[in-house]
């Protein structure tokens, strides 16, 4: 049975390290079904109040910390490991002078929840089939996604009520709901995922493709409920059809979300992505870059000549930026001259939306790298900014396996300038398994020796890490 049952770890280069540095995969079963929960609850939020997304999040996060521990996932063998432990023991520590400062230490459990215990995630790579991970969080953006988009064409009064309750809308009318959409989860946090989505989508486009020669696929055939991992040709072709349906949902959702940054880094991730298969990998022609420039610009062309009020309305969004960074700019001063302690920070969650309402709280609301560095003062966010340069130089150096948490990682920093992207239950986790996905940098290769070879990809690696032709081949893209 073609089963996917052991990890090679690769270093920095792509170069197989060997045989001693093979391991086995283990399944990690509640961070493996995290957000297909968390998208079902926001969904039975909407029509049941008892349900409540967040604490069940949080309890489902201490699951999976609690079976991480219990299989002894959880090292510091690496400067990287100890750094992301600095990093949450100096936030767990804050809380002593967060109280000092005068703040409730209500504020600082509500921040916990939300922008650290996902970090936990980090964790979840080192023993994780990211295949199942990245599908698994496909299926609930596009659940959120879908459910979004139909919500904006029918416009019921439920949805408008709910709306206005959770604070999307300032405004209970149809109208005010449709400038943005929101779904279920608010236009912020649904602008990050769908970007991220969009990025963790292009390796189900990309699965099987060969990088180095684009050799024609051979034979029909499937070999159902064999593994998640379907390698035969009709499989591949499903594979690569659910990523292309699913990048161009979650595009359409990004810019739907109206909201300024998710429209510029979806724009990044486009670009991106014809840079890798164009330039990086090299799977297509050049020539067919030319094509799908001169099919964009009639698409574009055909799109102002339709709706060109909804072309003009995006483009007031975006040249409307700098703008938006400089009205802000004049919150983010004064957080920063009334910090507790420039090098301890005020504390974690002093500065965030938890602390709305409080006396002489500084709330930042829009410019989450800001917020941090307020927080966590000049000790604090030094740790994180190493973190994320050492994490941003090994994604480079590994693109080829990693082009899909690199990118990830960089969209995060982008929106965070002016969105506190990482203080949701739903967009933490995702940016924390990107960075420890690029430091861990597990390929999984699969044993198809028994599928037979008329059913099997010529892209398709065997057990013994050699394809049926060409070079070999990860499941993350199946690229190097």
């Amino acid at each position: 049975m073609p089963v996917i049952d052991e990890l090679h770890i690769s270093d920095i280069r792509g170069n197989k390290l060997g045989t001693d540095s093979v391991i086995h995969k283990r399944k990690i079963w509640f961070a493996g079904i995290y957000y297909i929960l968390a998208a079902m609850l926001y969904v039975l939020n909407m029509f049941f109040e008892t349900v409540r997304p967040g604490v069940f999040a949080t309890v489902f996060l201490i699951c999976v910390a609690i079976e991480l521990v219990i299989r002894r996932d959880i090292t510091f063998s690496r400067f990287i490991d100890k750094l992301v432990a600095a990093y949450i023991a100096y936030n767990t520590l804050s809380v002593i002078w967060l109280i000092r400062s005068g703040m409730p230490y209500t504020v600082y459990i509500q921040e916990f929840v939300v922008s650290l215990l996902p970090v936990i995630f980090y964790f979840v790579t080192a023993h994780h089939d990211d295949f199942r991970f990245y599908r698994n969080f496909l299926y609930a953006v596009l659940i959120i996604g879908v459910l979004g988009i139909l919500l904006q064409i029918i416009m019921p009064q439920f949805y408008i009520d709910y709306s206005y309750k959770l604070s999307f809308v300032s405004k209970a009318d149809a109208a005010t709901c449709r400038v943005r959409m929101d779904s279920v989860v608010g236009s912020t946090v649904l602008g990050f995922i769908s970007v991220a989505a969009m990025l963790a989508s292009i390796p189900f486009i990309m699965y099987g493709v060969n990088p180095d020669s684009r050799t024609a696929e051979q034979g029909e055939g499937d070999k159902p409920g064999a593994s998640p991992h379907d390698n035969t040709v009709t499989g591949i072709k499903r594979i690569r059809i659910f990523g292309i349906i699913s990048f161009l949902i979650n595009m359409t959702v990004a810019f739907m979300s109206n909201q300024r940054s998710a429209m510029v880094v979806a724009i990044l991730v486009i670009l991106y992505f014809n840079y890798l298969i164009f330039f990086v990998f090299r799977s297509l022609d050049k020539k067919y870059f030319i094509v799908e420039l001169i099919v964009v610009a009639l698409a574009f062309a055909g799109l102002c000549a339709v709706r060109m009020d909804a072309v003009m309305k995006i483009y007031y969004r975006l040249v409307s930026l700098p703008d938006a960074i400089g009205e802000r700019s004049e919150q983010w001063i004064a957080a920063v001259n009334n910090m507790y302690s420039t090098w301890l920070g005020n504390g974690l969650g002093a500065n965030g939306h938890k602390a709305l309402g409080i006396e002489d709280a500084h709330v930042i609301a829009d410019g989450g790298l800001v917020k941090l560095y307020c927080e966590q003062g000049i000790f604090g966010f030094s740790i994180f900014i190493y973190i994320m340069l050492l994490s941003l130089k090994k994604g480079l150096r590994n693109l080829g396996t990693c082009y899909t948490e690199l990118g990830i990682v960089a969209v995060a920093m982008l929106q965070s300038v002016g969105s506190n992207i990482l203080a949701f239950q739903l967009t933490t986790p995702i940016f924390w398994y990107a960075i420890g996905r690029i430091h861990n940098n597990v390929e999984i290769l699969t044993d198809f020796s028994d599928v037979p070879a008329t059913e099997r990809s010529p892209d398709v690696p065997t057990h013994s890490g050699r394809k049926a032709s060409g070079s070999h081949g990860s499941i993350v893209g199946s690229i190097r």
